[in-house]
């Protein structure tokens, strides 16, 4: 906003921002997504920039027949949260203080869970009809993951090393020697307790109990750090929503990608925004084949799904339309796209492209349900890019693969799954599996699960595919047993801390 229409300056060019909201309604967009952070919308302590906001609600509500969300970026913290807690800061793995608040730090976590609140209630008593969901971001990608930068992993800072510690103790009854008995290590305290250091570009992959433990805290905290923000939005009286980038990959764990199962199962989440800028880690352009994987995993959670388009890197129209296919294919119910301004036009040409036709008639008609298991949790064995592997993302590579061969014949529908225990209840309707070999179950109940998909798979038609691992160890399969006090609850308040656009039911575009 601040770039096209002047929103910082004291003359907003508010005809301009107008006339753009017109040309995406003429565009058949239903829905405009805009961006705000933290810092500019509560400079003062208690005192939301009410003005600000009802601009832009303004803009959109008086002027158009637009739905509004409202995306807000909680990592830009105003500067009176720095004078009153200076040590929030977030850290990496290898000790850089970023200037952005660390999710762990409590008292952070209260003030923006007050702030999210406020705005949504702002919102939903003076813009009722039009304002409809917020996303809370602590990201700097406006996406439901962690951040990395220098290719290190986050968050290290005191705050979180003491989580992180508690939620180990609470699970660890024998103390710290049932936890060196379980890591291999030999810390003699409590305070001496870290997470192992990581890097993204480790190359090979990781079963070792340490780092599984951390995967799992980053999991549980993390997810409840993005629940607990959401329930302060639905208090307001707004839904909430999440965007969340492209998994199945080696970065997966950098990212925390695991949290996608929390989130979207969460009863504060009321729709997913699915988004992919349509690349391969090589820079090449993706196969869209492989976003009607990616889309469908999020169907079993029974929460709308938007497909989102970044189009920074807009490769043309036909690319788009093709994306747009695969995930109305993959059950996406609506249609976006973001980074736009000054790449792609608002006209028919791109509205048709948001229409994609989807033969379901014939040849195409829909003759089996396939379903395909592919394990979430296992693609973060991997601590990131394999720069000295020939394939710096081999599971990118398996999967668009995958998506290929499943996508050949057009009459096959693909149901996927990331989890054994969603999976299981569901493979009584398929007509066949497509099953990947998970490489790491974490605890009992994954390993239950497991054994008895395995037994129902011999009752059915099924393929069995193993995901590359860049291993000689010969490890196929690692069960890692449960901590001992898994069952012990942990506090959720710890904690702080794009778009869509036309489809065939709804449309969202996201103006930043």
């Amino acid at each position: 906003m601040a770039l096209f229409y002047d929103a910082l300056e004291p003359a907003r060019k508010t005809d301009q921002l107008v006339r753009t909201l017109q040309q995406m309604e003429a565009t058949a967009f239903t829905t405009v997504v805009f961006s705000a952070a933290w810092s500019f919308t509560e400079p003062e302590e208690g005192r939301p920039r009410i003005e600000y906001i009802n601009w832009l609600l303004d803009a959109a509500c008086k002027n158009t027949q637009l739905k509004v969300d409202l995306i807000l970026d909680m990592m830009e913290a105003p500067m009176w949260i720095w004078q009153r807690y200076p040590d929030a800061a977030a850290y990496d793995t290898d000790g850089r203080n970023y200037t952005r608040p660390s999710w762990f730090h409590p008292l952070t976590g209260d003030a923006i869970r007050r702030h999210l609140e406020a705005v949504s209630l702002h919102l939903a008593q003076n813009y009722p009809g039009c304002a409809v969901a917020i996303q809370p971001v602590f990201n700097n990608e406006y996406e439901a993951k962690y951040t990395q930068e220098h290719d290190a992993f986050q968050d290290y800072s005191p705050y979180a090393l003491a989580a992180f510690r508690e939620w180990l103790r609470v699970r660890s009854p024998g103390g710290v020697a049932m936890l060196n008995a379980r890591w291999g290590t030999d810390f003699r305290s409590w305070d001496e307790v870290r997470p192992p250091v990581l890097h993204n570009g480790d190359n090979g992959v990781d079963f070792s109990a340490r780092y599984w433990d951390f995967l799992k805290f980053r999991e549980d905290l993390g997810s409840s750090i993005y629940n607990n923000a959401c329930a302060a939005v639905k208090r307001g009286g707004l839904q909430c929503f999440h965007h969340f980038p492209e998994f199945f990959s080696v970065l997966d764990a950098i990212y925390g990608a695991s949290m996608f199962k929390r989130l979207a199962a969460s009863q504060h989440t009321d729709f997913v925004i699915m988004d992919s800028n349509f690349r391969t880690p090589y820079g090449t352009l993706m196969n869209p084949h492989k976003l009607r994987i990616y889309v469908a995993a999020a169907q079993s959670y029974g929460k709308p799904i938007y497909f989102e388009a970044a189009v920074e890197r807009f490769s043309g129209l036909d690319v788009l339309e093709a994306g747009f296919r695969n995930s109305l294919m993959a059950g996406g119910v609506n249609l976006g796209i973001t980074n736009w301004h000054t790449r792609v036009e608002m006209n028919a040409s791109l509205a048709a492209a948001m229409r994609p036709k989807v033969d379901g008639s014939g040849a195409c008609k829909p003759a089996e349900l396939v379903g395909l298991f592919l394990h979430l949790d296992s693609c973060s064995m991997f601590h990131g890019l394999q720069w000295k592997w020939a394939r710096k993302d081999p599971l990118h590579d398996f999967v668009e693969d995958l998506a290929e061969q499943l996508s050949r014949d057009c009459s096959t529908d693909i149901a996927v799954y990331i989890e054994l225990d969603r999976f299981l209840a569901d493979m009584h309707t398929f007509d066949r599996v497509v099953f990947v070999e998970p490489t790491i179950l974490y605890g009992d109940k994954e390993l239950a699960n497991y054994i008895r998909v395995k037994s129902e798979l011999e009752h059915m038609p099924h393929e069995v595919h193993h995901l590359p691992t860049n291993s000689t160890a010969g490890v196929r399969l690692v069960v890692l047993q449960d901590l001992p006090g898994v069952g012990a609850a942990l506090g959720t308040g710890t904690g702080a801390a794009g778009a869509g656009a036309a489809g065939a039911t709804d449309g969202r575009a996201h103006s930043a």
